[in-house]
């Protein structure tokens, strides 16, 4: 799995896996369905999560679901910051990634703070992938954050 030394990380579950630049390391997680990563240098984080989705051959009924899933996420964060002033969250685009019916956001934290979210609801399954960089311009956290979602595949 995750190890401090490597030039890349390789995260690898449930017939999913997706490879992170640099090292990373796997922080501890009371859930057994997230996975926290961190950088080596600390200035980003990945939150890999999985859960129950609904799951239609329907692919209307698909695009649906993924539309209020990533409605729920994408309000989540705004929650989580609500105390941030200067607050950006860009407006949800749908599509298809790694085969799968897809939906994605990103915003701005404050001046230093980026982030930027990543739903693929996959056969009965609902990944979400949340990355955040710290101190980083916006053009290498966007390039790092989509380095990593273009390396998402699955098995199969």
């Amino acid at each position: 799995m995750a190890h401090w030394k490597q030039r890349q990380t390789v995260f690898a579950e449930y017939g999913l896996w997706l490879t992170m630049p640099g090292a990373w390391q796997l922080r501890p997680s009371d859930d057994p369905h997230r996975w926290l990563f961190r950088s080596a240098d600390h200035r980003e984080h990945l939150t890999i999560s999985m859960a129950e989705a609904e799951y239609t051959r329907n692919a209307d009924e698909r695009e649906a679901a993924m539309r209020r899933a990533l409605a729920r996420n994408r309000r989540a964060a705004e929650l989580g910051f609500a105390r941030v002033t200067g607050l950006s969250i860009t407006e949800p685009e749908f599509g298809a990634r790694a085969g799968a019916v897809a939906g994605w956001y990103s915003g701005d934290a404050g001046s230093e703070h980026r982030f930027s979210a990543l739903l693929l609801n996959i056969e009965g399954a609902l990944w979400s992938f949340f990355y955040e960089a710290f101190r980083l311009p916006a053009e290498e956290a966007n390039a790092r954050a989509e380095t990593i979602y273009s390396s998402i595949g699955k098995k199969g």
